[in-house]
């Protein structure tokens, strides 16, 4: 089944679970809310091997950890969005001051991520990987998105493709992608 057929049988399952769950988030009940969120599935294997060694691929880097610079870029839309709105994409540069960096997202521990940064945006691994020749280049920017996005429809619709011509257009031969 490809994706466009997945994602219209899903859409009725997620208008129905939308109605039934607003109710608790407005209470505060988001766990209780998602226990029942019906989750997009599809058929095949998303993956594909990389022809070349690693050694010579350029990466790219996209996270969901919901990124954005304090004072360059305005904040991501911190809780979930359940409309047709289209998930913004965010650049972020490889060598940007990590002191400058906010996380906008609600959904996830922010503990460890202020700890050390890496945890979901291994900017400094992936570079170290790179001088060490592991891997032969890394993209000048990271991509990031706001990984609360509960209506999938306008991110495989619109915002997958917008990520994928971007990589592209970079010359990404693999990406790394940090789920938050």
């Amino acid at each position: 089944m490809s994706d466009a057929a997945a994602l219209a049988d899903w859409l009725p399952k997620f208008k129905s679970w939308t109605e039934s769950s607003m109710p608790l988030f407005k209470v505060g009940k988001a766990k209780q809310a998602f226990g029942s969120y019906p989750w997009f599935t599809t058929e095949g294997d998303p993956f594909v091997r990389l022809e070349m060694p690693a050694s010579k691929a350029r990466f790219g880097l996209v996270t969901t950890g919901g990124y954005s610079i304090e004072g360059v870029q305005e904040p991501f839309q911190p809780g979930p969005s359940f409309d047709d709105k289209v998930p913004e994409i965010r650049s972020i540069p490889f060598d940007v001051d990590r002191t400058k960096l906010r996380i906008d997202h609600i959904g996830y521990d922010h503990r460890f991520a202020k700890e050390d940064i890496n945890v979901n945006l291994p900017l400094d691994r992936i570079s170290e990987l790179a001088e060490a020749g592991e891997i032969g280049s890394v993209a000048r920017e990271t991509q990031v998105v706001m990984g609360l996005q509960p209506n999938v429809a306008p991110l495989i619709r619109e915002a997958i493709p917008t990520l994928i011509d971007s990589l592209v257009a970079d010359d990404i031969d693999a990406v790394l992608l940090v789920p938050s």
